[in-house]
Parts: C-alpha cells; structure tokens; sequence
C-alpha cells in the first residue's frame, strides 16, 4: 500500500503512468468510482482500492473547469492545470506535486491532506479551502512549491499548518503577516 500523506517509500513505489490508456487524460478520468474516493479517501489515496486509482499524472487539463469534480485520492504530479478552476470540489488526499497550478481556483474545495510539495501554485487561490494537513513544501525533485500571489483568504488550517506553510520562502510577505498570522521566526 502507498500513501499520499507520508513520502513513499522504495517498497511502496507507485508504477509509471498506462501510456496505453487513451482516455486517461480525458476530464472524464474523475469520474472513476467518484463517490467511492469521496468517502474512502484514506483508502483510494493509500493505494488500498486498487480499481480505484485515478492517475492522470503528466496530463493537460490546462484552463479545464473541474468543479465539484472528485478529485480524492488522485495521482496528479507533474499534470499541467494552469488556470483551472477547482471550486467546491472534494480532492483529499490528492498528489498534485510538481504539478502546473498556476492561477488554479481551488475556492471552497476539501484539500485536506493534499500534496501540493514543488507545484508551481502562483496566483492560486484557496479561499475559504478546507486545507489540513496539507502539505507545501519541497516535491519529488527537491524544489519547494511556488506560492508567489497564492491567496488564503478564509482557508482552514490549524496552527501547525500554518507554521509548515509558513516554512516556504515564496510566500509572499502581506499573505504571510495578514492572511497566514505566520510568527516572526517563520517570516
């Protein structure tokens, strides 16, 4: 079993994307046992619901509208979503490392959970976002996500999120004093 919470391990490894798998890419790819993710996050995520896995890493879904889409337990690292708008939408537990986010509308959706280490997030929004346990930090090559102009208006988060997020140098200062609280030593 896998986890999108914890860092792989070697044993664990997830295998490359089904190159062979035309529809893979298709913004019908969510669909797949939709409600099921939505409730068994944990368990979809964890690679515990095998038939259950949603991978579309590596796809362009640039600009694509994806809201109230169930985005739960979804492999997304490395896809291209610039501009997409992923509002209200259930996506606990998701891998969205080294992912393009640029601009992505994230307002109102369930990120609990959700990887989002070395995705480039400038200008996204994630007002209003449940966001516990999320994570921004360093992904899979080592670089830290880029959250020039990322806005948290209204975002759920604990103070121990807040403190991770606060970690990431590209936060921009007035989101890190006024919107994130984030304490001296953190800015």
């Amino acid at each position: 079993m896998w986890s999108a919470v914890l860092p792989l391990s070697p044993a664990f490894a997830i295998p490359p994307p089904d190159g062979a798998d035309l529809k893979r890419c298709e913004i019908s790819a969510f669909d797949k046992f939709a409600s099921t993710r939505a409730k068994f996050s944990m368990e979809a995520a964890g690679g515990g619901m095998a038939e259950a896995t949603v991978d579309v890493r590596d796809c362009d879904f640039t600009g694509a509208v994806l809201d109230t889409k169930v985005l739960s337990g979804v492999l997304m690292s490395g896809a291209r979503c610039e501009g997409c708008s992923i509002r209200g939408t259930e996506a606990a537990r998701a891998d969205m490392r080294d992912s393009d986010m640029r601009r992505a509308q994230f307002e109102d959706s369930n990120l609990f959970g959700t990887l989002f280490g070395g995705a480039d997030l400038r200008g996204a929004t994630f007002d209003n976002a449940i966001m516990s346990n999320a994570s921004f930090g360093k992904g899979l090559g080592g670089e830290w996500a880029r959250l020039e102009g990322a806005h948290f208006e209204g975002a759920l988060l604990s103070s121990s999120d807040v403190e991770r997020l606060c970690e990431n140098p590209s936060l921009d200062s007035d989101v890190r004093k006024y919107e994130l609280g984030c304490r001296k030593g953190k800015q």
